[in-house]
Parts: C-alpha cells; sequence; structure tokens
C-alpha cells in the first residue's frame, strides 16, 4: 500500500518502481495503491486542486547467466482523479536490459525502456491550457568498455529516444534524439578516474516550428558537440563525486534560430556522514532549445464600421539555458524505516523570438524559476510490503508571475 501527498505530476506510479524483495528468487510480482492531493493540478495561477488514485501491477526480475545479467522491470498505474477527470489515465513504465562481459577486459550493456505518463505543461508566455497532456517516451542505449580496473579505459555509447505528446500545442516538443560518444579514461590512483570524451547530439523535431506564411509546419534539427571533461572520486563508499566541465556548441538547422556556445556542465556528490545518514547534491547547467506555437486575437475595425475579431498565429521559438541543483538527506531510522528530505531549484533562461506573419520578432528574456521542499518516510512492515509516505510543496515563478 502507497499513500503520497505531493505533485499530480509526478503519478504514484514513480514510487511503485519496488526493488525485488530480498530472497533466492530472482522474479518479483506486486501491487501498488497510491493516493495524492494536489493543491494545483495544473500548476497555473490560482488552478484548481484535486485528490487522485493510483492503483498499480508491478514486477520484474534479475538473473545472472555466467558471466552475463539479463534485468527487467515494469509497472502499469491506473490514475482516476476526483474531480478532474479528463486528467484520468493510464500510465506504465517499463525497462530492460543486459550486461554482458568477454575475454580481455571487454564488458557492456544494453538496455530499452519505455514510459507513458501525465506530464506538466511547458513554459509559454500565455496561462497554458487547463487540459491533458501524456508522454510518451521510448530509447535504447547501448556501451562498450575496454580496459576493466587497468590505468587506462576506452568506452562507447551509443543512444537513441522518441518522445511524443498526445496535446495538439506540444507538437513542437515531439523529437528524436541521436547520441554518440567516445571517452578515454585514467585512473592515477585507486579513489580517482579522470575522462576526456567528445559526445555528440542531435536532436531533430518534425514539427518544431510553425510557419504563419503559409500555415504549416517546418522541422529541425539540433546539434550539440561536446568536448567533456570528466572527474570520478571515490573514498571508500563514504564519499563518491563526479563532475563533468563541457564546452558546447549547439547549432540548429533553421537560419533563424539563435545557437549557443559555451561551457555547461553537472556535479554530483554523495557523502556518508555515518551509518545511518547520507547526504547528496546535485548540480547541472545544460542549453537546449524551445518552441510553443501561440494564437493571438486583436480587434480591428471592419469594412462597415463594426468590431471584427481578427486571428493571428505563430510561434514562440526560445534558445533555453538551463541551471539546476537539489539536495537529499536520508536517514535510516530502522532497518525498516527510512526518513528523508530534500529541495530542489530549476532555473530556465529563454531568450525568445516571436515568429509571426509580421517576421521575426525579438522578446524580452524570459526566467522560469521552480522550487520545491519535499518529506517523507518508507516503512517496510514485511518482506513482502511495504508503506510510503511523502509531503512536497512546489512553487514557480515566470517573468515575475507567479504560477503555484
Amino acid at each position: 500500500v502507497l499513500f503520497r501527498s505531493g505533485s499530480a505530476w509526478a503519478q504514484a506510479a514513480d514510487a511503485a518502481t519496488a526493488a525485488s524483495p530480498s530472497g533466492p528468487s530472482p522474479y518479483y510480482v506486486g501491487v501498488s495503491q497510491g493516493f495524492t492531493y494536489d493543491s494545483n493540478v495544473y500548476s497555473v495561477p490560482s488552478g484548481p486542486g484535486d485528490s487522485y488514485s493510483t492503483t498499480s501491477l508491478l514486477g520484474g526480475f534479475d538473473q545472472r547467466l555466467g558471466r552475463q545479467r539479463v534485468f527487467g522491470n515494469a509497472n502499469v498505474g491506473l490514475n482516476r482523479y476526483r474531480d478532474q477527470t479528463q486528467l484520468d489515465n493510464t500510465s506504465y513504465q517499463a525497462a530492460g536490459g543486459l550486461d554482458w562481459e568477454t575475454l580481455y577486459d571487454l564488458a557492456g550493456n544494453l538496455g530499452v525502456a519505455l514510459s507513458r505518463q501525465l506530464v506538466p505543461p511547458g513554459v509559454t508566455n500565455s496561462v497554458p491550457e487547463q487540459a491533458s497532456n501524456i508522454g510518451q517516451t521510448q530509447s535504447v542505449n547501448a556501451s562498450a568498455r575496454w580496459g576493466g580496473p587497468s590505468l587506462l579505459t576506452l568506452e562507447a555509447t551509443l543512444g537513441y529516444s522518441k518522445v511524443d505528446y498526445s496535446a495538439p500545442a506540444y507538437v513542437a516538443s515531439d523529437s528524436r534524439a541521436e547520441t554518440a560518444s567516445l571517452a578515454t579514461y585514467y585512473r592515477p590512483g585507486a579513489a580517482l578516474r579522470l575522462g576526456l570524451a567528445a559526445r555528440i547530439v542531435d536532436t531533430r523535431s518534425p514539427q518544431a516550428f510553425f510557419d504563419p506564411a503559409n500555415g504549416t509546419y517546418q522541422s529541425n534539427s539540433v546539434k550539440s558537440n561536446n568536448l567533456d571533461f570528466l572527474v570520478d572520486y571515490d573514498v571508500s563508499g563514504l564519499l563518491t563525486a563526479n563532475a563533468r566541465l563541457s564546452y558546447t556548441k549547439q547549432t540548429n538547422s533553421a537560419s533563424n534560430v539563435p545557437g549557443f556556445s559555451g561551457l555547461t556542465g553537472s556535479l554530483g556528490l554523495t557523502w556518508k556522514a555515518t551509518g545511518k545518514t547520507s547526504l547528496t547534491l546535485d548540480a547541472a547547467r545544460n542549453a537546449g532549445l524551445q518552441a510553443t506555437p501561440f494564437t493571438a486575437y486583436s480587434v480591428v475595425p471592419g469594412a462597415s464600421g463594426s468590431l471584427q475579431t481578427i486571428a493571428t498565429t505563430g510561434q514562440y521559438q526560445n534558445s533555453q539555458v538551463t541551471d539546476s541543483a537539489g539536495l537529499r538527506l536520508t536517514y535510516s531510522a530502522t532497518a525498516k524505516i527510512d526518513a528523508f528530505a530534500g529541495a530542489r531549484y530549476t532555473r530556465d533562461r529563454i531568450a525568445s523570438t516571436i515568429v509571426d506573419a509580421s517576421g521575426n520578432l525579438a522578446a524580452p528574456d524570459t526566467i522560469d524559476a521552480q522550487s520545491t521542499a519535499f518529506i517523507g518516510a518508507n516503512y517496510a512492515v514485511a518482506r513482502n510490503w511495504s508503506l510510503a509516505c511523502n509531503l512536497s510543496h512546489g512553487h514557480r515563478s515566470v517573468s515575475g508571475g507567479a504560477l503555484r
């Protein structure tokens, strides 16, 4: 049984991705029941609150076959709202893969994942529509590594992902992304590993930009070339850290969309202060692109002197830089009870260009800041069932206007 209080967009299915119960069996099945109340289900100013129920079926396996390991997990959740029934949906998450190892210090993995869930509204220059938007994601990733625990290691990765949204207003956010990287790592000591990598990300949006002149969508390809400097640090498991500092150059196939060049990166730190207490910190700075269609209305005099309404269709094209940071404290009170608390802050700086029938017009930068604080606990009542409860509060402001 799962009791939750927090963001409606997270979906109780997220917490239902339970680990396999301890024991010799590599397989598990289970059910989860979650109840959530959200004070603003659409994340808009003065938006309605509602409660919803999530009933989930979950299962998974983790099996060793000699040097190889195969694994998988899945959950399906039935989400039903008390009042906002247009948000009723069936969510799912499924993932599986293979960890492989062979002679001459060759190893790697292959993984696939599928998900479907309710997603929050994105940043727009108007109040988002209070409607359901279902996001579906598919991804495939593979890596190969040579070197094992030796002084030098080579690692190559490939990935593909596909994201689609059900709401027509988010058609510009549908995307197909391909990633590739080649890295070499050097280990000067037992606790420290240094790396240098070349990484390419190619993201294609089939209907990225709306052309007001002919009423059709145009595609766009965002190519991001990155040179990464990587650091991994591990002191006997008590203190672990990883960092990435990258020089990123991002270009767009659409000539009227600005690119980006500069430093991006990420930092992760975990400190096990005691046998029961751990602290996790993460921070990141990344670049991206966002596009949102819009329809504006104006009132003008008609031929006979009467007033008539004229609709103008266009699109906001945004060059976006995202800074984020998070902190989480975990305390294992007993062998069965874990408590946690934390906070997260995200800030998007969005440089907008408005594209309409009159051409391209520069718009003032938009700042989208979101902060969330949370606290909760998990109780493993028995080996085969557990209870969980969490409470979170979020605040969002866009260009000075609060979205709570």
